[in-house]
């Protein structure tokens, strides 16, 4: 990739961070701020409306305008395969699908259930599942670990692109803590920021492992939010685990190279994006 390419890919993180914020921290200054105008204009703010999905969708919704500006049509392919590439080490989904779902229930045991949602019916938890999958997971991931991670392993070690997205990525969901019927309105900040830096080392660790698939940090995504809203994983347990996980990796996994320049092949960037 040519010098010029690489500095185009380094400089649109910055308009990505901008926009991305501005999407959802405009709207949500909003409907905090200005709540009766919101409601007139929107309708009330709930985790249902067209305007939670839009303030939710802003990373993807910015990867996609940025790279369509830069790269065309090819630029976003590129972009969106990498959200189906699915082929990787069958214990990466094992780890992911049935490893953090049962670690998350065995903590739920321990330190008592407490569910974020209810499922009463097979169609009620179906349709949670679904909500589940494309809030968080489908919505941002395309965004976070599809166009800002590789990115950023471009100019840091893996351990501080993790955690430089990790602390944007907890700061971006700030807004949700101060408007009522949000998953976060009751959370505690310090801690959610804290999960958010350890989610973000942890699927920092198998992105690199998975060639770069934005189809497994949408499944860890999933499964993380599934073991907190079904299985009723609490936010200190939840936090406890993950900075376990990250003791483990940073521990074993040695020949990672966490602190140093990163290893990942930027190539699976196509240079139709940096155009």
């Amino acid at each position: 990739m040519s010098a010029k390419s690489n500095h185009q890919q380094r400089d649109s993180l910055l308009p990505f961070f901008l926009l991305t914020f501005l999407i959802t921290w405009g709207l949500g200054a909003l409907a905090i701020f200005l709540p009766t105008q919101f409601q007139a204009l929107f309708g009330e703010l709930t985790d249902t409306s067209p305007m939670y999905f839009i303030a939710v969708a802003s990373p993807t919704i910015s990867a996609t305008l940025l790279i369509l500006v830069r790269g065309g049509w090819t630029g976003l392919g590129s972009l969106y395969g990498r959200l189906i590439r699915w082929r990787f080490g069958l214990k990466w989904y094992a780890l992911v699908l049935i490893g953090i779902p049962a670690v998350g229930w065995i903590a739920a045991r321990i330190t008592g259930a407490n569910p974020l949602k209810e499922a009463n019916t097979t169609a009620d938890f179906l349709l949670l599942m679904f909500f589940i999958l494309t809030t968080g997971p489908l919505c941002e991931e395309l965004g976070w670990r599809g166009f800002a991670l590789p990115r950023l392993l471009k100019r840091f070690s893996p351990f501080n692109a993790g955690l430089i997205l990790g602390v944007i990525w907890g700061v971006w969901h700030l807004p949700s803590f101060f408007v009522g019927g949000m998953e976060q309105n009751e959370m505690s900040i310090p801690l959610f920021l804290l999960n958010a830096i350890f989610l973000s080392i942890f699927v920092t660790w198998v992105f690199l492992h998975t060639g770069g698939s934005v189809l497994i940090a949408v499944l860890i995504h999933f499964s993380v939010n599934f073991c907190a809203t079904i299985i009723g994983v609490t936010l200190p347990a939840l936090g406890a685990l993950l900075l376990v996980a990250n003791i483990l990796i940073l521990a074993f996994d040695k020949p990672f190279g966490w602190f140093h320049s990163s290893n990942f092949d930027y190539r699976i960037i196509s240079a139709g994006e940096a155009k």
